[in-house]
């Protein structure tokens, strides 16, 4: 059972300055809904008044506003920053362990210690799970998959077959990761074949994975999630994609089979991606953009969201004018 942690530990997790180290904390909270055995935090100035009327045992602010908080506080460079580090500490100290009468394996399925296993669980062959890992309900694991430690799968999450997973990952609830990628050959009476997706996923450490997103297994070669990538819900990626370091995706974005995304990208939420593409590094892509061939710079900012429901020889037309126009006026 969880009992709490003083102030001073929690200063010395977020390398912050403690006005009172005997404060006990055993709970994260709002401003305006904690108790004194909460913290919580505060960076806007619209929200002195309840700043002010808080019973928080501890607010973590910046050294600036020390005035507004002069007892109960922890003084960091940046307390949104730091809230965030505390909620995912209380949250991995109260995770339950232990495997439910419910799950079931197939043979050589290993887990490593402190990890929890919820109910109706399944899991192929050669399944290895590493420590402090926490499987929700009705997860369904692949055979040849390695998960690695501190890893959380929500509910209704299916994993396919020979997927590799990083540590320190959180999948939301409903993802899919390494199912079959969208391929197919065309006969002459304009039917479609199936092409069978014989590569896998592999998904590096500290990638955080929205609700209903779908990243599929590569055709042959894997699709590769680089380590730092936060994905949010309903993202889908395609085949063969690779995903660069600590890149950002919004929701509803979509990209295509072999596109590759650099390091430290931010992609808007509805932009659309289009295949066999590179796009550099450090590049932003504003929400509902559509990239139709590689960037090469980095550093840049891409935006289109306009004209709408246009037929395609129309707005062909007026990207030619756009294009002119711009390349006239520079």
């Amino acid at each position: 059972m969880f009992d709490g942690i003083h102030s001073e530990k929690i200063a010395k997790l977020v390398q912050g300055e403690c006005t009172d180290p005997s404060i006990l904390i055993d709970n994260v909270s709002s401003l305006s809904d904690a108790n004194n055995r909460s913290i919580t935090f505060y960076i806007d100035k619209k929200y002195k008044n309840l700043l002010a009327k808080t019973n928080a045992g501890i607010v973590l602010l910046k050294k600036s506003d020390e005035a507004l908080r002069p007892s109960g506080a922890i003084f960091v460079n940046d307390p949104y920053l730091a809230f965030a580090k505390i909620a995912n500490f209380f949250l991995n100290t109260k995770q339950d362990s232990g495997i439910h009468s419910t799950f079931i394996s197939g043979n050589n399925f290993k887990v490593g210690k402190k990890s929890f296993i919820n109910a109706y669980v399944v899991a192929g062959n050669d399944v290895f799970i590493g420590e402090n890992a926490y499987i929700d309900s009705f997860v369904k694991i692949g055979s040849n998959v390695k998960i690695g430690s501190n890893v959380k799968i929500g509910s209704n999450v299916n994993i396919g077959d020979d997927v590799i997973i990083g540590n320190n990952c959180n999948f939301f609830s409903g993802c899919a990761i390494g199912i079959d990628g969208f391929g197919y050959a065309r006969e002459k009476d304009k039917s479609w074949i199936k092409i069978p997706q014989v590569g896998s996923v592999v998904i590096c450490d500290d990638v955080d994975i929205g609700s209903n997103t779908t990243i599929d297994r590569g055709a042959l070669d894997n699709t590769i999630i680089e380590d730092g990538v936060k994905i949010d819900n309903q993202v889908q990626i395609a085949h063969n994609c690779i995903i660069g370091r600590n890149t950002i995706i919004a929701g509803c974005t979509g990209i295509a089979g072999s596109a590759v995304i650099g390091k430290n990208c931010m992609i808007g939420g509805g932009a659309m991606i289009k295949g066999h593409i590179k796009i550099a590094d450090d590049t932003i892509i504003s929400g509902g953009t559509g990239i139709g061939k590689t960037i090469s710079v980095p550093g840049e900012r891409y935006t289109n969201v306009f004209p709408y429901n246009l037929k395609h020889k129309d707005w062909l037309k007026i990207a030619a004018k756009l294009k002119n126009w711009i390349k006239n006026d520079k």
